[in-house]
């Protein structure tokens, strides 16, 4: 079965607030023609199909199914019951209540933006590839078998580690997992996937070295302690193809973005309460001077 989803505004207005959103007084904004086909009539007024085909890819249902169907109307129902009341009780005249509006009609517009830029940028096999052997490249070659305790404390990890230098590290393991914030063991772990500092000394060490100084990251101190290195045999070109694709795409919608906002004037106003609080307190005032004796 089904499950009927809450209502979750973000999740669907995000989708479909330039149709829905754009509303004021009694009437709601025309923003898609008339005369589309229609998925139902929600007390006289018209839904069109492309409003229910919207849901349906946000909710990842299948209009062909008919449980999955009756689903998507139930939900894309609620929402037109909703819109038509906030339009009879002309809750727009509440500033609050149509900033919020307006806002989910922004990101709304801006998640369709980017994703018809997504959709209507072409991108061939050579960048693509290029993309590949990047990532293939940063991913590096080997894969780590690895144990490390983790601890808040540097003087702690010091200690930890100075052990490790005379003692097998399992022994020391055992002896500070309860003090530690963590002690784990990892596998087939490529240096890449670790924070920076953590990666770089763990591609430093060989298989049964402990890092003599503990790795200090924003989570703590790190001892860590090697077990095998295997060799990192990568997927291929066509088992990565789709999702560098969609990394690619990404990538250039980013680009396209920051390249308005870079050509955008942008004047920020002064919020008036500042202006009023600066003008109450001028800059050059100079303490009264004590009359001449």
């Amino acid at each position: 079965m089904i499950a009927r989803h809450p209502i979750r505004f973000p999740a669907f207005f995000l989708a479909v607030a330039t149709i829905l959103a754009a509303c004021s007084g009694g009437e709601r904004n025309a923003a898609l023609p008339s005369s589309l086909p229609i998925a139902e009539t929600v007390n006289g007024e018209r839904v069109p199909q492309v409003l229910l085909d919207a849901l349906a890819r946000e909710r990842k249902l299948d209009l062909a199914v008919a449980e999955q169907r009756a689903a998507a109307i139930s939900e894309l129902t609620d929402y037109i019951l909703l819109d038509q009341v906030s339009r009879a009780e002309d809750y727009a005249k509440d500033p609050q209540f149509a900033a919020q509006v307006e806002l989910n009609r922004l990101q709304g517009n801006a998640n369709a933006t980017m994703s018809r830029f997504r959709s209507t940028t072409q991108v061939d096999d050579s960048v693509l590839q290029t993309e590949y052997r990047q990532q293939i490249t940063k991913a590096g070659r080997s894969e780590y078998d690895f144990s490390q305790l983790l601890f808040a404390s540097e003087d702690d990890a010091l200690k930890a580690a100075g052990e490790a230098m005379s003692q097998p590290f399992a022994q020391v393991f055992e002896r500070w997992r309860k003090q530690a914030l963590q002690a784990r063991a990892y596998q087939r772990v490529r240096p890449n996937q670790l924070p920076p500092a953590l990666g770089t000394a763990l591609a430093a060490l060989k298989s049964g070295e402990t890092s003599k100084v503990p790795v200090h990251t924003e989570y703590g101190w790190h001892v860590l302690n090697v077990g095998a290195i295997s060799p990192f045999v990568p997927p291929t070109f066509e088992q990565l193809k789709d999702s560098i694709r969609e990394t690619v795409l990404n990538q250039l919608s980013q680009q396209r973005l920051k390249k308005l906002r870079d050509n955008a004037t942008v004047v920020a106003e002064t919020p008036a309460a500042a202006v009023v609080e600066a003008a109450a307190k001028p800059a050059d005032a100079k303490p009264a001077e004590k009359p001449a004796n």
